[in-house]
Parts: C-alpha cells; sequence; structure tokens
C-alpha cells in the first residue's frame, strides 16, 4: 500500500545531489497526492450538505486512491527500470570504446 512508496532510510541518498534528489521526490509525491485528491473527489463526491461520506463515496475514494497510488508505483517501476537499462547501454558503449582504442 502506500507505506511501500515511503523510502527506506538507509537508501536515503546523500550529500548535495541526495539532498536536491529529495526535494525532487517531496514535490513529486506532492503534485500526486494533489492530482489525486482532485481526481478522486470529482469522480467519487456527489453531495455536498452532509459533514461526512456515505459509504459509496467512501469506498469509491478508498478504491481510487489505491488505484492511483498502484499506477503511480508501476510508473515509477517503469522508469526506474528504463533508466537502468540506459546507465548498462551506456556503460557498454563506454566499454567497447576503450576496447578500440578509445583511450588517449
Amino acid at each position: 500500500g502506500a507505506a511501500r512508496m515511503a523510502m527506506d532510510p538507509s537508501q536515503m541518498p546523500q550529500g548535495a545531489a541526495g539532498l536536491q534528489a529529495l526535494k525532487f521526490n517531496m514535490v513529486a509525491m506532492s503534485k500526486l497526492f494533489s492530482s489525486m485528491s482532485q481526481s478522486c473527489f470529482k469522480k467519487c463526491v456527489s453531495r455536498f450538505g452532509q459533514p461526512d461520506l456515505a459509504v459509496g463515496e467512501a469506498t469509491c475514494t478508498d478504491r481510487c486512491t489505491l488505484k492511483f497510488i498502484a499506477a503511480a508505483q508501476m510508473v515509477t517501476e517503469e522508469m526506474q527500470k528504463a533508466q537502468e537499462m540506459e546507465m548498462q547501454q551506456m556503460q557498454a558503449r563506454q566499454q567497447m570504446g576503450n576496447a578500440f582504442g578509445g583511450q588517449s
């Protein structure tokens, strides 16, 4: 669930680049939460006269937020895979260049 999206303290980036990455992640999470809130509210809440959500509204909101978070996790995982593949390709090209006299 949402707890899986929290970063493990041992995996937190270090130094200035790490702080920049942390800020980027916080902004991204804030935008995700805002977008999810707006989208799920529009989709699920239809009555404004009651202080609490109706059962159907609460169920819809729960499902909507779970789907939103699951989709965000899938996108994040795919982006990480793509970045890893790109890094591997860059390393392979660099090794090929070094093997064929790319060194000075």
